[in-house]
């Protein structure tokens, strides 16, 4: 079997917890067989969707072990390994090696800025005790960890380690997907982390988008990478104009809670959950939801 990659609708799987904030280890189940039956792509547990800094080290091994049984093959599954120590980084990438993952994710260090030698130094610490040819992903979210991956440090960093495969970057900045592309000597496997630029990702050269919403409308996220695959580029730049309908109407409301919530109006999850300092949602931001998701299932009856 040939190395399994990370492409197409990829999603930053969310923690299903219980009412009083425990990993749901019943509802991570669930939600991976979901959103697989769903027809996605990949599944990215305990990433920045995943709350994975929020939970502890033996919480994000027991989930990424619940993903990979569920899937059982079906889909690939990454895991997210980036923590706030090199030390609990390197047991996490370790561990999706020991119950085999598919391949893993690193995100940049967080909060403590890192000049390029010391994003170097950290990414090679978890890469190198790697076994030969496992794939690795870079993810570089410099609007949240403020350390940026940028398109030197990914050449040199793939020159240095052949089994990175490629880099989820998470920002609305059109011309450094280029600049990833043009700086390297073997082009990276680029995902998007911007649901508006998913299209645009993948005409540019990109494989995929890494979506939170993908989960709750992934009619809409598998479509269109399937009519970019087909050549209907009418139809993909319909479903795109959609997607970004559905990111401006998102606007103002908290990330991960909005994904849950709108999760559980969708009945996928049972409560909407998160763990502090994340917050509930408020009534009207609740009512808003509701509202996007009635319309939504309209329209989708309508497309299907």
């Amino acid at each position: 079997m040939g190395r399994k990659s990370m492409k197409g609708v990829v999603i930053p799987t969310i923690t299903p917890m219980t009412e009083n904030g425990a990993v749901d280890e019943q509802g991570v189940a669930a939600f991976a067989e979901y959103l697989i039956e769903a027809g996605v792509d990949c599944l990215y547990p305990n990433g920045t969707n995943g709350e994975s800094l929020l939970l502890t080290e033996q919480e994000r091994q027991r989930i990424a072990e619940i993903m990979v049984e569920t899937s059982h093959g079906r889909v690939p599954v990454f895991i997210q390994c980036g923590a706030m120590t090199t030390a609990e980084t390197v047991a996490h990438a370790q561990h999706s090696v020991k119950i085999g993952a598919d391949g893993i994710g690193i995100m940049s260090p967080a909060f403590f800025p890192m000049d390029e030698e010391a994003l170097f130094q950290y990414y090679s610490d978890v890469i190198s005790p790697l076994p030969e040819g496992f794939p690795v992903y870079i993810y570089n979210i410099p609007g949240c960890t403020t350390n940026d991956v940028k398109p030197e440090l990914l050449n040199r960093l793939m020159n240095a380690f052949p089994n990175i495969a490629g880099i989820k970057f998470s920002s609305p900045d059109l011309m450094r997907v280029e600049d990833y592309f043009e700086k390297a000597d073997r082009k990276p496997e680029l995902l998007i982390g911007c649901d508006s630029l998913f299209l645009q990702c993948l005409i540019t050269g990109g494989v995929g988008t890494v979506t939170g919403p993908g989960s709750i409308f992934h009619e809409r996220f598998t479509r269109l990478y399937r009519q970019f695959q087909e050549g209907d580029m009418k139809g993909a730049m319909k479903t795109q104009e959609q997607i970004v309908d559905l990111d401006r109407k998102l606007a103002g409301i908290p990330g991960i809670p909005g994904l849950k919530a709108l999760l559980k109006i969708r009945g996928v999850i049972q409560n909407d959950v998160c763990r502090k300092p994340l917050r509930a949602l408020i009534g009207e931001e609740y009512k808003k939801l509701e509202k996007i998701v009635e319309e939504y299932e309209k329209e989708e009856q309508i497309n299907g």
